[in-house]
C-alpha cells in the first residue's frame, strides 16, 4: 500500500474517522483551478465530500476518477464531491489532471489554512497528513467522517464511502 504523504503522516490515534460531538464544518473560501471562487457556505444544504489531493498521488488518481463516479451518480439526490489540490503548481498541474481523468466535479486550489481548519492535529510547525483525506460532511454543513489514507479504508475504497454517502442523502 502506497502512503501518499502531502508532508509527512499522523499519528493513529490523531484521527477518528467518525465524528461523535457534531462539528461544524470551517467556512472558507478557494479559488477553483479555473480562475472562479466558491464558497463553503453555497454548499449548505448539499452533502459534502471533500478530497485533499495532489495530483501526483497514484492514490488520488484512483479515488478522483471513483469519487468522479459517486458524483455523476448522486449529484441530482445532492451530492457535491470538491477536490481541494495542495499542489505547489497550481492550476498548471490541475487543469491537465481534471482532463486525463474526466473529471467534472468543483476542483479548488487549497492553502494551508484549509488544511488547518479541516484536519485534527495539523499545526503550521506539523503541517502533515496523508492523501487522499477525505471529509464527509451532512446537510446540516456538520462533519460526519474524516478518512485519511493508510488509516481508514473509506479513504481509497469508495464501495465503503458510498455507503455512508448514501445514509445522508
Amino acid at each position: 500500500m502506497l502512503f501518499a504523504l502531502l508532508f509527512l503522516g499522523l499519528p493513529t490515534w490523531a484521527q477518528d474517522p467518525t465524528v461523535d460531538v457534531k462539528q461544524q464544518a470551517p467556512y472558507f473560501i478557494l479559488p477553483t483551478w479555473d480562475g472562479n471562487t466558491l464558497r463553503s457556505s453555497s454548499l449548505k444544504g448539499k452533502v459534502v465530500v471533500l478530497d485533499f489531493f495532489q495530483t501526483w498521488c497514484p492514490d488520488c488518481q484512483k479515488s478522483g476518477v471513483e469519487l468522479e463516479k459517486l458524483y455523476q451518480k448522486y449529484k441530482d439526490r445532492g451530492l457535491v464531491v470538491v477536490g481541494i489540490s495542495h499542489d505547489r503548481e497550481k492550476s498548471a498541474v490541475v487543469a491537465p489532471y481534471l482532463k486525463k481523468y474526466n473529471l467534472t466535479y468543483p476542483v479548488l486550489l487549497g492553502d494551508i489554512s484549509v488544511a488547518l481548519n479541516y484536519i485534527p492535529g495539523m499545526t503550521t510547525q506539523a503541517p502533515k497528513f496523508n492523501i487522499p483525506y477525505i471529509i464527509l460532511i451532512d446537510r446540516d454543513g456538520n462533519i460526519v467522517g474524516r478518512f485519511q489514507q493508510g488509516h481508514e479504508k473509506e479513504a481509497t475504497d469508495t464501495n465503503l464511502l458510498e455507503v455512508r454517502i448514501k445514509k445522508l442523502l
